[in-house]
């Protein structure tokens, strides 16, 4: 599915194509060495329809891949800040750029992810952009380890994301998602926000 938008960047009131040039110079360099992202996070929201303000750009990648990301990203000014087995941190040179987050992952993980996502050229490029339902797993999954005021705002995104599938979250599809991502309590906590 090609989804095509001109909403504006949330951080600046500019148009996406404007701010997003260093997805350019991503797009080019990992297209030429034939690597894989997926847009994920607040943009993917914003592509979706559900404005969010966001402080960096996250994208989802191969962890076999961990290196070219490392080397392409300090090529284009990047410095890593904080590393994992499943997140890769990283700050540009210059105040205007935005920081870029990677989430690490199987082979296996981002060829499903990319099976269902979408692609849209609202930053410039066609990129991959996670689908809302690999948005809520993730969600989900995110939920388990935050911080009770990061889970403010991965809550109130969750409940824009269901109400985008259509599924209520006091519902027994809701219910079987976060036993597989996420917690049954989330599924309790989600559920009595909605009534409230």
């Amino acid at each position: 599915m090609h989804v095509r938008n001109s909403f504006i960047a949330p951080n600046s009131g500019l148009p996406y194509t404007m701010e997003m040039e260093i997805l350019k110079a991503i797009h080019t360099a990992t297209s030429t060495a034939h690597k894989r992202f997926l847009v994920i996070g607040g943009h993917a929201l914003n592509v979706h329809g559900i404005m969010r303000s966001t402080g960096d750009i996250d994208l989802m990648v191969e962890s076999v891949d961990a290196q070219f990301w490392k080397e392409l990203l300090q090529r284009l000014g990047y410095m890593f800040f904080h590393e994992s087995s499943g997140f890769m941190q990283s700050k540009p040179g210059v105040v205007t750029a935005w920081p870029i987050d990677l989430m690490l992952v199987s082979t296996e993980t981002l060829s499903k992810a990319l099976a269902d996502a979408s692609t849209s050229d609202v930053f410039g490029p066609p990129l991959s952009v996670a689908s809302v339902a690999s948005l809520i797993a993730m969600k989900l999954h995110a939920l388990k380890y935050v911080d009770p005021v990061r889970a403010l705002k991965d809550q109130s995104d969750l409940l824009a994301l269901l109400q985008q599938a259509r599924i209520a979250p006091d519902s027994e599809v809701f219910r079987q998602l976060c036993i597989r991502y996420g917690t049954i309590e989330i599924y309790e906590r989600l559920t009595k926000i909605a009534k409230s």
